[in-house]
């Protein structure tokens, strides 16, 4: 039997999940952003953190939530959090929001969590590059063009096609959230369905050129 909302039309299960987890998603963000504020991380604030997480299982269908639920998990599972598991859940944190490069360049930065790790080998002939976010080697057009004069190709949007997504070192103002965008999500979405797209930092990138 179907379910109807307060004005009478059918509930979307399926809309109305990908909302709430999106709705989620910022608030984690936003708690991650007050947590990292003062430098550290608390017990009570990872126990915060933990129970959030908990309560709030369809966003886990964000890689983002994912990797810091997987991260709590492991920390708590012997019910407690250490001093040396809570500095890593601020490296993850971190990770997550940009935090050091923000404070440090007084800028939004852009996510470093979900780059591969170790960092693969930059290759140009034949594969196709998409960029995302801004760059402080120079334009996206900059970027472009030296791909494709050492036989790369580039495309605006990532596909399965897709080699490298280059993430630039700051957040761009047309990103969904402050620090990652939907081309970031979606390159993290055919990685984990086994497509060989790799995602790399602007630095990692520029030092191949």
């Amino acid at each position: 039997m179907a379910e109807f909302d307060p004005h009478g039309q059918p509930f979307n299960v399926k809309f109305n999940r990908a909302r709430r987890a999106e709705r989620d998603l910022c608030e984690l963000l936003g708690l991650a952003r007050g947590l990292l504020a003062d430098g550290v991380v608390t017990s009570d604030e990872a126990t915060l953190l933990h129970e959030w997480v908990a309560r709030h299982e369809d966003a886990l269908d964000h890689w983002a939530v994912r990797t810091v639920h997987n991260r709590l998990a492991a920390h708590f599972e012997d019910g407690i959090i250490d001093e040396e598991e809570r500095a890593d859940l601020k490296v993850i944190l971190d990770s997550l929001v940009g935090g050091e490069l923000s404070a440090v360049c007084d800028a939004d930065a852009a996510t470093t969590l979900p780059l591969d790790q170790p960092p693969p080998t930059i290759e140009w002939t034949g594969q196709v590059y998409v960029f995302t976010g801004k760059f402080a080697w120079g334009t996206r057009r900059d970027c472009e063009r030296e791909v494709v004069t050492r036989g790369g190709a580039c495309d605006s949007n990532v596909t399965k096609r897709t080699g490298y997504l280059v993430i630039g070192t700051f957040g761009s103002r047309d990103w969904v959230h402050t620090a990652f965008g939907r081309k970031i999500d979606k390159a993290v979405s055919y990685r984990q369905s086994g497509a060989s797209v790799r995602i790399v930092a602007e630095d990692h990138w520029a030092n191949a050129l």
